[in-house]
């Protein structure tokens, strides 16, 4: 099965900007969403799109088999909804249960074939995409998922990737900067920053729209790094075994590239 160059998997759709940003640029995309009420939005959002061939929206969680799971619907935040009852229950915030029908990421590359590059952002379950990405043969040029576990790193070496990169979401998708994260003049920088950016959101427009897992591929930020260097970054910013970051401000995607 050969990689088809101009095909994306966003898995985690939630109200499409990533794929939104996919389709400008010409490629096209099969988009996962548990949440019934966002995939619809996305189906009148992208309603030209999906008549062209060139979206495909699946309603549908991701697990290890198929079958129908609880979905923890977040009502404060829609981005915290999640299969894992802490994640889509956090912070006490209120929340609802749906049950959802979920498949195996193996499926989609059956289905739809291997594509370029493949997106994973599903709240604490990004290791089940990974996990099912072929050990031998063709595979996603480029990855990326959720830095939320060092784990996620190990599994895509596993799976042959040899380039890798940590970038920080919450700084402009720059590449992370252990050696300043902890440093309170940076961290106050960067609040005022955010402070600065969120005033003026009305009148300065960014490339990259709010929640998205922004560039991929080679259009990343930074120059890709060895498994060993971005393990080490990553180990750092939480701090070794006490496994805390160092502030609060920062999140991060690992990128992976073959």
């Amino acid at each position: 099965m050969k990689i088809k160059e101009d095909l994306i998997f966003d898995i985690g759709l939630h109200t499409g900007e990533d794929t939104a940003f996919y389709l400008k640029k010409g490629y096209y995309v099969v988009a996962v969403e548990a949440n019934p009420v966002l995939a619809d939005h996305c189906r009148r959002k992208f309603d030209k799109a999906i008549a062209s061939g060139r979206l495909i929206i699946l309603n549908a969680g991701i697990a290890d088999k198929p079958g129908i799971l609880p979905f923890y619907v977040n009502h404060y935040s829609s981005e915290w909804s999640s299969f894992d009852k802490a994640i889509g229950t956090r912070n006490n915030t209120k929340y609802e249960v749906i049950e959802v029908p979920c498949i195996k990421t193996e499926s989609l590359f059956r289905d739809y074939g291997i594509p370029y590059y493949m997106k994973v952002d599903i709240e604490g379950y990004d290791y089940l995409s990974l996990n099912d990405i072929p050990d031998s043969g063709e595979k996603p040029s480029y990855v990326s998922c959720e830095a939320t576990n060092i784990s996620l790193l190990d599994t895509l070496k596993t799976k042959g990737y040899t380039r890798f990169k940590l970038i920080n979401q919450a700084n402009s998708f720059r590449p992370l900067n252990e050696k300043l994260e902890g440093k309170q003049y940076y961290i106050l920088y960067r609040k005022m920053k955010h402070a600065v950016k969120h005033k003026l959101r009305h009148i300065i427009k960014e490339k990259y729209m709010g929640g998205s897992s922004g560039p991929f591929g080679e259009d990343t930020k930074g120059e890709w790094k060895t498994y060993d260097e971005i393990r080490h970054a990553y180990i750092d910013f939480n701090q070794g075994d006490l496994n805390i970051p160092v502030n609060y401000i920062s999140w991060c995607d690992f990128h992976a590239a073959l």
